[in-house]
């Protein structure tokens, strides 16, 4: 049985760095989304351009945790959580100089890059501060986060719209918010010993193995269901299920609602027994809330919120399942995922150009069902074990 490494002290400024760090990820993430149709209208470009500016932000992602996976063991976590959130202050110096299509690529570019940098390394942050014991349901606490950071994006751009302020002030505003944090980070996150960094071909023996790539896969797969459901159930309502935008707009609230309340149910209540049954059970139904509102049950798509706990519970159990190298696990679970992401976003599209929304709409399912099937080896290949008081 593999030992464990002691839990590191000072874990109170870990959390808070892995709380805040997702807080400005998600805000700039679902900043991107209500700013695109204006700057379609002000630089007067294609949609298309505005899919391209997406898809160069999941590239810029891709190769940014991919640099993260082979720096970290270089600089340490301390060192990477200031040099990740003062990296993310460049789109809101760029974001004001936006006026073409090339430097809104380019913003696009930066973006996906200080997304991926600051919302995949404070999943690390957060794991490396939690107590054992309650891992699961810190980690849930920080996804709900995630949520509050992803409401108040929308709110902050209607308001700008509301004083008549330009649009980049978002991107500038968080930016400012990094910088502070940074300082912050240098002061609160206590002084780390280098350590010896391995060679690639210690790296990859050790990180890449079989459930290594099992739990990339049950991830991606997660992640890609997830995050198809919540991006096109709008357009599935009102293309399909003749629902009003507005109205449509409110189940997708009660979506991120329901998700954001069971997890922080999951903070509060759940045990460690009864994780992997509740992995399982969102899973399941998730699958099922899906394929109903795939067949015009538009009540049901909300209720696939249930599948909040599963995406913290998954990574709190990597620490478990990979003692040793769980850092690096997590910074190739994100890369997996951007990867994914960005497949799902062709292959969406296509899918409904030619078959339609409601076809396209059966991915979700499909990759939620996929990850169910893929996490049952895994969860089979035995407990965890962790620190349980007494």
């Amino acid at each position: 049985m593999s030992q464990h490494p002691p839990e590191d002290p000072g874990h109170r400024g870990f959390l808070f760095a892995g709380f805040a760090s997702l807080f400005i990820a998600a805000f700039m993430d679902n900043a991107r989304g209500p700013v695109l149709p204006v700057l379609c209208t002000q630089l007067n470009i294609p949609y298309e351009t505005a899919g391209l500016f997406l898809m160069i932000g999941n590239v810029a992602a891709v190769l940014a945790t991919f640099m993260l996976g082979r720096l970290l063991p270089r600089i340490g976590d301390r060192k990477a959580a200031i040099i990740t959130s003062w990296l993310a202050v460049i789109p809101g110096l760029v974001a004001p100089f936006v006026s073409s299509q090339g430097s809104l690529l380019s913003l696009g570019l930066l973006l996906g890059a200080s997304v991926a940098l600051v919302g995949s390394f404070s999943h690390i942050l957060t794991i490396r501060g939690s107590p054992e014991a309650t891992r699961g349901r810190f980690v849930s606490m920080q996804q709900v986060m995630y949520g509050i950071g992803s409401l108040i994006a929308p709110l902050m751009f209607s308001a700008l719209i509301l004083v008549k302020e330009p649009w980049w002030w978002l991107f500038t505003g968080s930016s400012l918010v990094t910088l502070i944090l940074g300082f912050i980070y240098l002061r609160i996150l206590p002084k780390e010993a280098p350590t010896p960094a391995p060679t690639r071909r210690e790296d990859s023996q050790q990180v890449w193995n079989g459930a290594s790539i099992l739990v990339l896969l049950i991830t991606a797969f997660y992640v890609a269901g997830e995050v198809l459901a919540s991006m096109w159930m709008n357009s599935l309502m009102v293309g399909q299920h003749n629902l009003r935008p507005e109205v449509a707009a409110q189940y997708q609230m009660g979506f991120f609602l329901l998700m954001g309340v069971t997890r922080f149910l999951c903070f509060l209540l759940v045990k460690p027994r009864f994780e992997t049954r509740i992995q399982v059970g969102c899973l399941m139904l998730g699958v099922i809330f899906a394929l109903l509102g795939q067949q015009g049950q538009s009540w049901a798509l909300p209720l696939m919120g249930v599948l909040g706990p599963f995406f913290p519970l998954t990574m709190a159990r990597i620490s478990f399942k990979f003692p040793h190298t769980w850092k690096q696990m997590m910074i190739h679970v994100n890369t997996g995922i951007q990867f994914m992401l960005a497949l799902m976003h062709v292959s969406v599209g296509r899918v409904a150009d030619s078959l339609g929304i409601d076809q396209a709409f059966l991915l979700a399912p499909a990759f939620l069902l996929g990850s169910m099937l893929l996490l049952v080896p895994f969860l089979k290949e035995g407990p965890v074990m962790r620190k349980v008081p007494a």
